[in-house]
């Protein structure tokens, strides 16, 4: 089996959020499962500083999508064990700030023209001319490189012998890659493509709709997003392309990298510890303290929250919360990038709490010690396509408590009476609505359970701690899609 894994970003190098982490961790897990599958991205100056070795130029296309040569690199990369295809073309991608915006945050002008060019050289792979390198499957990822299945698709028709399949990966269907109908003339696409069954989104270019109607298959990072994304309240209009797509949909569960999330071995905590021998959870929780400046009370619980600071990741109530949760005397440790103009009325709130709430930029390595220092780790998203640090908090002993939605409901068990002294299986809380007042009756549910009896506090915390969201079990999923494919393929 070969695959080609198609991104936009990748963690370390430019993560800016669940995508990178996925493709760091997912593909090397279907090597371990007996993949051949290699990487395809840009060659951000980020990347092409951690390469070692001379790259090998495999493939140029000559001027192409404004590019005064578009190239394919192989290379090695420091850090990972895959195979890299770096898409070359210094003025497309050779720029500060992140894959999709300079600097100040303002995104690229030619985003469109940018991820087109990734897409069409994804396909290119499945002509079977660049490297000796024929993937059975190409495996896109958003709308970054969702229009690969529209290019394959072309390939095909021109050339039936053409056999590799397409397989498309949702992360977060918010975000589709919508351009103005004149910018379709840049994607060098025909014009049958651009309709109500392809790449037509009331009379705009879409290119995660394009992605979703001539991928072969389609995933999700949950079984659970993967209904919800079939309905209005969460489809983002494309509801009814997903529903018609349903029987080639699979939802799968993004994993955690253990080997990277581990209480017992990680270096960025103040102490480490396990589920068996928890005296270092206490270390760790005085350290948040001291760092961010709270007091230094055992007893107080300590809730935590890192996350882009959005109104998707539930901000506006948990803004609106804060009061009554200064008042039932908790501790709250917010990290995150703000992307949805919090700051102000954050930094005014923990102006009036110093000794309760604080506000801090993110910071990977950090966030380490924020979930290890947490008693509860919070995630009241409006939706939530999979998460992972609920993932992270259960292993570090941090509670977790988020809406009903999305991969939260997904990895969390929510701690009602049943499943905490009849089943013992709970693992974390949850509550339902998308409101001020639901999520604080939540809170007061958590309270009653850190003042009551601690066997219950630990079993709960314990139960977290022993899940397992290996990507190996994802490896496994994923691998049943390529096969099932290349089946029907066959």
């Amino acid at each position: 089996m070969k695959a080609l894994f198609a991104t936009s970003e990748i963690f370390p190098f430019n993560k800016t959020g669940g995508l990178g982490d996925v493709s760091a961790w997912l593909p090397p897990a279907l090597k371990r499962a007996g993949v051949d599958i290699r990487y395809i991205i840009p060659a951000y100056p980020q990347i092409m500083r951690s390469v070692f070795g001379e790259p090998i130029v495999v493939a140029d296309f000559g001027k192409k999508f404004r590019a005064k040569r578009l190239r394919i690199l192989k290379a090695s990369v420091r850090g990972n064990p895959l195979k890299f295809y770096l898409l070359d073309a210094p003025e497309l991608f050779a720029r500060d700030g992140n894959p999709y915006s300079d600097s100040l945050g303002n995104n690229w002008g030619d985003n469109h023209i940018r991820f087109a060019a990734l897409s069409w050289a994804t396909a290119q792979f499945a002509l079977g001319e660049i490297d000796g390198f024929t993937p059975d499957v190409l495996h896109a990822n958003d709308w970054m490189t969702a229009l690969a299945p529209a290019y394959l698709e072309v390939l095909k028709r021109k050339n039936p012998l053409v056999s590799t399949s397409s397989v498309l990966t949702i992360h977060n269907v918010a975000f589709q890659g919508l351009y103005p109908y004149s910018f379709y003339k840049d994607l060098e696409l025909p014009n049958y493509m651009f309709n109500e069954d392809g790449a037509e989104f009331w009379q705009q270019v879409s290119f995660l709709k394009a992605g979703v109607m001539f991928a072969d298959k389609l995933t999700t990072v949950s079984p659970t997003y993967a209904s919800e994304i079939q309905t209005p309240e969460y489809g983002f209009g494309l509801e009814g392309s997903l529903s018609s797509r349903r029987f080639s949909l699979t939802g799968i569960l993004n994993g955690v990298d253990y080997d990277i999330w581990n209480p017992e071995t990680d270096k960025l905590i103040a102490a480490n510890y396990s589920k068996n021998s928890m005296g270092g959870k206490k270390e760790n929780k005085e350290a948040l303290q001291e760092l961010c400046r709270l007091a230094p009370n055992p007893r107080i619980p300590l809730f935590a929250v890192v996350s882009r600071l959005t109104e998707q990741k539930g901000m506006d109530i948990l803004i609106d919360a804060l009061p009554a949760l200064m008042m039932n005397n908790v501790q709250l440790a917010i990290m995150g990038t703000d992307q949805g103009g919090y700051y102000p009325r954050l930094a005014e709130i923990a102006a009036q709490y110093p000794e309760q709430l604080a506000v801090m930029e993110f910071d990977e390595e950090l966030s380490h010690q924020v979930i290890a220092g947490a008693d509860v780790f919070i995630n009241p998203a409006r939706f939530e396509p999979c998460g992972l640090t609920q993932m992270f908090a259960m292993k570090y002993g941090a509670i977790p408590y988020a809406r009903r939605t999305g991969g939260l409901v997904d990895t969390i068990v929510d701690a009602t009476f049943q499943n905490v002294a009849v089943r013992g299986i709970a693992t974390g809380f949850l509550f339902d609505k998308y409101a001020t007042h639901d999520f604080v009756f939540g809170i007061s549910r958590i309270l009653a359970a850190w003042r009551g009896d601690k066997k219950i506090w630990e079993s709960i915390r314990r139960q977290g701690m022993i899940q397992n969201f290996s990507w190996d079990n994802a490896a496994a999923a994923y691998l049943d899609v390529y096969n099932t494919q290349m089946e029907l393929g066959a």
